[in-house]
């Protein structure tokens, strides 16, 4: 007996996240993507219209954060998200010196302030936050062949693990990042390398 051939339940397309009724998130016909934007003020509640651009629907951020993402060079695609999240996991007294579009368990953002380094991705079923505190942190270095952005709450010796690890694909964002850091931070060692 042969089968009828599977066909998608759902064609592709943006749909209404199915995490966050406010977004919408991109069907690829057999998966939600990473692809976010938010949903517009008078949407159909069948299928939604693709956004054109998702940046001009985005809430005003605090102008910390509006100033890091004004100096950023490398891109923050897949980002946005976490970048407009960002300031609901800041500290009260806290304030964002710099950032970036990183990778870790996926696509997200991370930001150098003025207590912590702290990276941030709200995925569909996994959310990542990371941070490591000026006091704990003893070196921060960035690796430009692997692009990785480490940073050690010990001595780095060949042994050591990174309290945080991060991929960071522009190395000027990278600069960034660490200028900010030894800014910010007591840090006695931070690296480029």
């Amino acid at each position: 007996m042969t089968r009828p051939p599977i066909t998608p339940v759902r064609p592709p397309g943006w749909f209404t996240d199915p995490l966050d009724e406010l977004l919408l998130r991109y069907w690829d016909g057999r998966r939600w993507t990473f692809h976010t934007a938010e949903l517009p003020a008078r949407a159909p509640a069948a299928v939604p219209p693709a956004p054109t651009k998702p940046a001009e629907t985005a809430p005003a951020l605090r102008p910390d954060i509006a100033h890091a993402v004004g100096r950023v060079r490398g891109l923050l695609v897949g980002s946005m998200k976490e970048v407009n999240l960002l300031a609901g996991y800041l500290r009260p007294e806290e304030r964002v010196l710099a950032l970036t579009g990183a990778q870790g368990e996926g696509f997200g953002v991370l930001a150098c302030t003025n207590q912590r380094l702290l990276f941030l991705f709200v995925g569909i079923v996994r959310r990542q936050v990371l941070e490591v505190d000026w006091n704990q942190a003893k070196a921060a270095i960035y690796n430009r062949s692997t692009k990785f952005l480490a940073v050690y709450t010990t001595r780095p010796t060949k042994r050591a693990v990174p309290a945080m690890a991060v991929r960071v694909n522009n190395a000027a964002d990278a600069h960034a990042i660490v200028d900010a850091a030894e800014a910010a931070s007591a840090a006695p060692r931070l690296d480029v390398m």
